[in-house]
């Protein structure tokens, strides 16, 4: 079943065959010059790409 299928923001039960599947996703997003500046700013300090900057800030923001 594709994410498409669901009402805007249901979600899918996850099968335990999706688990064996799973696998880093691509996110897309836009931010402002001085965000992006700042971030990069950050990851280059933190020895880290961008792109890993920001996985590693959303996943602590949404652990519980």
């Amino acid at each position: 079943m594709s994410s498409f299928s669901q009402p805007y923001g249901a979600v899918a039960p996850v099968r335990p065959v999706d688990l064996l599947r799973r696998r880093p996703q691509r996110i897309t997003f836009t931010a402002c010059w001085q965000l992006h500046h700042t971030l990069q700013q950050r990851a280059d300090q933190e020895g880290r790409s961008l792109s890993n900057l920001i996985a590693h800030l959303l996943e602590v923001s949404t652990s519980s």
